[in-house]
């Protein structure tokens, strides 16, 4: 379900180009971070009793910042610690999401480009851009 949730998404955005909500623009690329995927079995997102959460630390009992969404920012010069990867929240607060699910953009979405950047409302988007072949 979630995997053709996560193609619709991508077609409308191949067909209509670049995302945007309202009058919202990317402002700023975010140096050092890549857009990562949660690609996760339907049972694993959909648990809403066990969410993939972003934790204040690269540990499992840290405490949780927020649930991950399906798109992270991740930070490229912050090796992974303890099976976990630097990443941020949508407010640019840093967080910890586990690597088990994690996957580069382009690996699910092939053809689309996603880079993070700080939006005109000063949080975290994403410019998705779609390469025709």
């Amino acid at each position: 379900m979630i995997e053709r949730l996560l193609c619709a998404a991508s077609a409308l955005t191949a067909l209509f180009g670049t995302a945007y909500a309202a009058d919202i623009k990317p402002v700023t690329p975010i140096a050092h971070h890549v857009c990562m995927v949660l690609d996760a079995p339907d049972d694993v997102m959909m648990d809403t009793q066990h969410p993939i959460s972003l934790m204040a630390a690269p540990n499992p009992s840290a405490s949780v910042i927020s649930d991950a969404s399906v798109v992270m920012a991740v930070d490229t010069t912050q090796p992974p610690q303890n099976g976990y990867a630097l990443s941020m929240t949508y407010t640019l607060k840093p967080g910890w999401v586990s690597t088990k699910w994690l996957k580069p953009y382009s690996a699910v979405h092939p053809g689309v480009t996603c880079s993070p950047y700080v939006m005109s409302n000063g949080k975290l988007g994403f410019n998705f851009q779609h390469h025709s072949r």
